[in-house]
């Protein structure tokens, strides 16, 4: 596929995306309407949910660069779910992403899915993301202590907090799961390095988490596809303002269906 800005325009323009999600009948207390603030961060390294996929920028990552990997990820996303349907159809889904992203002025290395074979029983799905990460990148990466970071942190969380359960959403189907994690740091030069890695989870049972759901050899396959990325910026330069207009609509939607637990009460004034 050749990308010009010219091809770009019309996949941004043109593309299908899926209904909006239904909003809430009521605006409760505990239901999140608005898009909430997105403090994307000058140089500290960041990881972001966006859907169905965990965006991951080492330091010195310019927010230029972490704004197109969150909108370029998040509209692939929705191209694909419009495109195949179902996301338990997991190669049709995948392919429709990649397709996606290359649309958009992402030149990617070639994307297999394998099997990933755990040495054990009783290991953590997220176990299988940093070795397929560090394969890409080199185990020096820094992009890999931001990952392990990530997952110490969402695993620290309760099961209801909010961004989890946003994730969740996105990713899981009962007995299957699809998610994303795309890396991104600074390589010598300036130039920006992107590991892309794509999983599909099938289960024998139905899962109450993904990313830290324990994986049973007998009864569990976990596949991956992977590789690096590069970004085609004159194609994607002018097309920044018309992604993120697209996309508006569906983040706010997707934010407004996440339940958030009622402020804590206020502390009583003191008495004069």
């Amino acid at each position: 596929m050749i990308v010009t800005p010219a091809s770009s325009q019309r996949f941004v323009s043109k593309a299908r995306l899926p209904a909006l999600p239904a909003r809430p009948r009521s605006r409760s207390a505990g239901a999140v309407a608005d898009t909430p603030p997105l403090q994307l961060k000058a140089s500290d390294a960041q990881t972001l949910v966006v859907g169905s996929g965990l965006v991951v920028a080492a330091q010195k990552v310019p927010v230029q660069m972490r704004e197109d990997l969150i909108n370029c990820t998040l509209f692939a996303q929705l191209v694909a779910t419009a495109e195949v349907g179902d996301a338990s159809q997991a190669t049709a889904w995948y392919t429709a992403y990649f397709g996606a992203l290359s649309a958009l002025g992402w030149a990617q290395s070639d994307q297999r899915f394998e099997r990933y074979e755990f040495k054990s029983s009783g290991a953590i799905a997220h176990e299988a993301v940093l070795p397929v990460v560090s394969a890409l990148l080199g185990p020096q990466a820094s992009a890999l202590a931001v990952l392990q970071a990530a997952f110490d942190g969402l695993k620290s969380m309760e099961d209801n907090a909010p961004w989890l359960t946003l994730f969740e959403r996105q990713s899981r189907r009962e007995q299957s799961a699809h998610f994303q994690v795309a890396t991104a740091e600074m390589a010598p030069g300036g130039l920006l390095q992107v590991a892309l890695a794509a999983f599909e989870l099938q289960a024998h049972t139905e899962m109450t988490q993904v990313l830290f759901f324990k994986f049973n050899k007998a009864r569990t396959r976990l596949h991956y596809a992977s590789g690096k990325a590069t970004i085609y910026e004159a194609a994607l330069a002018t097309q920044r303002e018309a992604l993120a207009t697209r996309l508006a609509a569906y983040r706010q939607a997707y934010v407004g269906q996440v339940k958030l637990p009622a402020l804590p009460a206020l502390p009583p004034l003191p008495r004069p």
